[in-house]
Order: structure tokens, then sequence, then C-alpha cells
């Protein structure tokens, strides 16, 4: 797949019902009360009820989600690894030092 075709990312959400999305690279798991999916943002996480998948492009990124949407919730990529660090040299901090 060309990397190219995943630069932009796009959300249109009708009515609380339909959801589009684009820029998607990957659908990491879905049942019908959530989505957890990898965009080019970073991974999203769609909760609501009754969750259906209408249409997925796995060329051009895109993606259309059927039922009730409750939320949609970004997670920064970068963030959560440098907190991870930053989490893993405190612990070692603390078992050099005794802390």
């Amino acid at each position: 797949m060309n990397e190219n075709i995943y630069k932009n990312h796009e959300l249109k959400l009708l009515n609380r019902n339909i959801l589009s999305l684009s820029g998607i690279k990957k659908v990491m798991n879905f049942d019908n009360d959530e989505f957890i999916l990898s965009s080019t943002l970073g991974d999203i996480l769609v909760k609501g009820k009754n969750l259906e998948m209408l249409l997925l492009d796995t060329d051009k990124g895109d993606i259309k989600i059927k039922g009730t949407i409750n939320s949609i919730v970004y997670s920064d990529e970068k963030k959560n690894n440098k907190e991870s660090i930053f989490s893993k040299l405190f612990k070692w901090f603390q078992v050099i030092y005794n802390c």
C-alpha cells in the first residue's frame, strides 16, 4: 500500500448515526460496542451501540461505521511512547536508588 494515500485524515459524523473516516491505516479491533482504529493521527476509539461496518476500503484508507455513536477519542501515539519511556526511567531510578 502507498503511504501517500494516508496523509490526510477526515472525520464526518452524520446525526450521530453514520461515521465516515479517511486516513485509516488499520482496523485493530471491533465489535457492536466499539471500534479501535489506527489512523495517520494516532489511534481512534469509537464507542457506541449497535455499531457495524458499512464500508472498508483498505486501498484508500476509508471506513464507514453505522450505529449510535456515543464517543470518538483520539490517543496521541507519540505522547504515549514518551510517557512510557519516562515511566520506565522512573522505575529504573527507584530500583537503583532503592526509593
